[in-house]
């Protein structure tokens, strides 16, 4: 195996090496490689050191003696001999730094000798405003002066923004670009050869705040500062900031970024993400410009001289010409070569540093998108925010393989040395250890591809047996139940078919025909649910403030001697019943709170979440907390002790029903004061959330994660997504049903003209809200919209004859189908159409 560095000389100029792209040795045979290919003897072998570069984050391997080394992916130059040490860097006087009030002198100095002195030309101007480019010179080439500038008196922020747009917003008014541009030229030579990285890091915000940076990227014009050669240096100033900031190794600097973004206002935490999001849809927009250009030059040779392809700009601001705005593969005769199912291949973006840096900083807004919340204020931002729709386009069964097959219980990211290039045995970087970034779309594209495997695995394993043993074993998971008796009946089947839960759900109903296509799945699952829900299981509890179920404190426990199953078992059943929804892709009607699907993602709960579950109660601590009155522990005569009423007790006619708690040891005789307000409120908090429910959430839990034991697409939602996984979404601008006709399929002689179709169409947009919620009820089975949207629905309007009819419309929830009759008006279809929506209950009507 060859050697990753060549031998270094003596010179001076060798002061800074730069590294080669060859293969890295093993650690337990450089030694004796070294010896055999170069024959040296054991006194002349140089001593090998590692770190990282700190911008891209690749793995340096340099001899000890090197002082400053250049790395060969992003062109920048670090010293070593500082990295170690940053407390002993060369510091500056404490006044030595730039600030609005300083350049605002030096411009109005200059806007003076501009009045007195006639210009005529633009060096002449340049000439007047060159005190203006050698302060921001100065100032943009020192790390120690930009650390000591735009300081802020808040304490959890690092950097005054407002300032420091102001002071960008005056240079950027100026009458010349010239001092801009030499600002961004010194922000550059500072981010290619800093000092000391690892050391203060306020300097790299302070340069990332340029407003040029995101015109590099998305082309923004202003002022005339769309220059290329501005946008090229601007979009330098973008990967290197993106860079340092993703690959900020010492902890005591990553606590502190992560708690300067959590402290920063809401608009620019948001812009900041967006920002990201554009600078990783441009590193994919440059692959598939690279791919699309192949695949022309490839397909079409002539197309080159017909339709020439224009060479992305050099700052990222334009990926083709102002002629290419349409597909970049479609000819002049009209015909279209656009290929429908591209996928960017994991080869194309793993080894790209670019998405690589730009990937993990998202992944450092997101931990500080957790952590944005107080409990008078809530500032973070819904995980939607943080989708990239360029995303929707890998290949993501590749991706989620290579994601499983790697180490996925590792949490720190290894490093990417010159060595990764595919086919080697490395760990990988994937876009699945990124979940934030892939649409809800993708993720549950993930889940069936999974499902789907495991199913096919499942049943092939069925067939083997049946094979085996010589007699029949199902491919399917069956639940045979009777109406009267559904819980003891599912419980029954599902204890008696541990191993086969994973296999495809098939339901039948004791003593009633039909053949389970997905519509008797539905029905048993709501069925099932409402039965657990019942008040005399004593499962969960109703709260009235929010309209909301939670685990019930105190559940009634059952004795299986009086015919009903113990609670736990209860408990562990509705898991089940959860997780085969889940992988059965079936929705469920649970009005659950927030803080359920936290729990089950192993999130911690916030005073949010409880204020959503318990809103008045929630009202009444803040204003506890709200209260700095001497008089506080007389106003409000509390001890540490939580008291609740036992509904279970009201539904056994046990009186008295309210209990208290001590949320401390001798809670009962420790009062609530100004100084412990804020434990008292945690601690009632937890109790509530956590500790009262402890016992029922863990058997609830056991039971979802026994479905999905094999199943590692699930660790990839966050809470929002599960709970739209589960539910669907009841929102009213989800029900997008010009979205619904688009994906319709007709049978039966109906087209998307047909007048009754057209009719149908008109009538249903026309309803309100809670009309077409029926609709959605009467033609799928559950009034709420799939996860991924109304596209993702497979819905069908079939024909039941030619002629006039008095007859209603019928559906079929197995197939999601409207069957239509021919009727004669519109006015007759509306009404048919209404009775058959309003009246239809089950597999009837009322």
């Amino acid at each position: 195996m060859p050697r990753l560095f060549r031998r270094f000389s003596k010179k001076k100029s060798s002061d800074i090496q730069i590294l080669s792209h060859t293969k890295t040795n093993s650690p337990g045979k450089s030694k004796n490689r070294q010896r055999s290919d170069l024959d040296l003897s054991e006194d002349k072998l140089e001593v090998f050191k590692e770190d990282k570069c700190p911008c891209c984050g690749t793995l340096l391997q340099f001899p000890s003696n090197v002082k400053r080394l250049k790395c060969a992916i992003c062109q920048v130059t670090t010293a070593v001999f500082m990295k170690v040490n940053t407390e002993g860097s060369a510091t500056v006087d404490s006044n030595d730094a730039i600030s609005l009030f300083g350049l605002q002198e030096i411009v109005d100095k200059c806007y003076a000798k501009r009045v007195k002195i006639k210009v005529s030309t633009k060096e002449e101007l340049c000439a007047i405003f060159d005190p203006v480019a050698m302060y921001l010179n100065k100032g943009f080439h020192s790390m120690d002066i930009l650390n000591n500038s735009f300081k802020t008196s808040c304490k959890k922020q690092l950097v005054d923004y407002y300032e420091l747009m102001k002071f960008y917003e005056l240079v950027m008014d100026l009458p010349t670009r010239n001092p801009f541009y030499r600002m961004l030229c010194a922000s550059n030579d500072l981010l290619k050869k800093p000092s000391c990285p690892g050391g203060d890091f306020r300097w790299i915000l302070i340069i990332w705040a340029n407003p040029s940076i995101k015109g590099s990227i998305v082309g923004q014009k202003k002022n005339g500062y769309d220059a290329p050669k501005i946008l090229a240096v601007a979009y330098e100033l973008t990967k290197r900031c993106i860079g340092y900031l993703a690959n900020i190794e010492p902890q005591a600097q990553y606590e502190s970024l992560m708690g300067h973004l959590k402290y920063i206002t809401l608009n620019e935490f948001q812009s900041q993400i967006e920002l990201l999001n554009i600078y990783i849809t441009f590193q994919f927009s440059r692959i598939l410009y690279r791919d699309l250009k192949v695949s022309v030059h490839q397909h079409k040779k002539t197309l080159a001289d017909s339709y020439p392809l224009a060479q992305p700009s050099p700052t990222g601001s334009e990926l083709l010409s102002n002629d290419e705005k349409k597909d970049p593969l479609e000819l002049k005769n009209g015909k279209s070569t656009a290929v429908s199912d591209f996928k960017f291949k994991p080869y194309e973006y793993e080894l790209d540093w670019h998405i690589r840096c730009a990937s993990k900083l998202m992944q450092t807004m997101n931990r500080a998108n957790d952590k944005r919340y107080t409990i008078n204020k809530n500032t973070n931002l819904s995980i939607v925010e943080f989708y990239n729709i360029m995303l929707d386009f890998i290949d993501y069964r590749q991706d989620f393989e290579n994601w499983r097959s790697d180490n996925k219980k590792s949490t720190k990211e290894t490093p990417v040395t010159l060595a990764d290039f595919p086919g080697m045995p490395m760990r990988r970087f994937t876009l699945c250890s990124y979940p934030f970034l892939l649409s809800l779309g993708v993720k549950i594209s993930i889940m069936e591809h999974e499902v789907r495997r495991i199913m096919e695995y499942e049943a092939e394993n069925a067939f083997l047996t049946s094979l085996d043993k010589g007699k029949a074993v199902s491919v399917y998971f069956k639940i045979r139940v009777r109406r009267s008796n559904i819980t003891n009946d599912s419980l029954r089947s599902i204890e008696n078919h541990q191993r086969d839960l994973k296999k495809s759900l098939r339901v039948e109903f004791v003593d009633e025909p039909g053949v389970d296509a997905g519509g008797l799945r539905k029905e048993w699952f709501l069925l099932l649910t409402k039965s657990l829900f019942n008040p005399m299981n004593g499962l969960f509890s109703y709260v009235e403030e929010s309209r909301l179920s939670w685990f019930a404190i105190s559940p009634i426990k059952n004795d299986l001697r009086d015919g009903f199953p113990h609670h736990s078992q209860l408990y562990y059943l509705f898991g089940i019943v959860i997780g085969l929804a889940i992988f059965n892709s079936t929705i469920l009607d649970l009005e659950f709170p927030r803080a359920f699907y936290k729990k089950l993602c192993g999130d911690l709960l916030n005073f949010d979440d409880y204020m959503q579950l318990y809103p008045e109660t929630g009202q009444n601590l803040i204003k506890m907390l709200d209260y700095d009155g001497e008089d506080f522990t007389d106003v409000f005569a509390l001890t540490f002790e939580a008291t609740y009423k036992d509904t279970n007790k009201e539904l056994l006619g046990h009186k008295p029903n309210v209990v208290s708690v001590e949320l401390c040891r001798n809670g009962r005789y420790r009062r609530v004061t100004q100084k412990n307000k804020y434990e008292f409120v945690r601690l009632w908090q937890d109790f509530f959330m956590n500790k009262s429910v402890e016992a029922q959430f863990a058997k609830f839990s056991s039971g979802f994660r026994q479905v999905f034991v094999l199943c590692d697409s699930i660790k990839l939602f966050n809470h929002e997504e599960l709970a739209r996984l589960v539910c669907g979404s009841e929102e009213k601008n989800c029900f997008e049903f010009q979205m619904l006709r688009s994906v319709t399929r007709y049978v039966g002689g109906f087209s998307d003209k047909s007048r009754v179709v057209v009719w149908f169409w008109e009538i249903v947009e026309g309803w309100d809200f809670r009309l077409q919620r029926r609709l959605l009820q009467f033609a799928t089975g559950s009034d709420r919209v799939p996860p991924g949207g109304m596209s993702t629905l497979t819905f069908k309007i079939s024909r039941l004859g030619s002629k006039d009819s008095n007859k209603l419309p019928l559906a079929h929830t197995c197939f999601n189908e409207v069957c239509l009759w021919e009727y004669s008006s519109k006015e007759k279809l509306e009404q048919k159409l209404w009775w058959a929506v309003t009246q239809s209950e089950g597999y009837g009507f009322k």
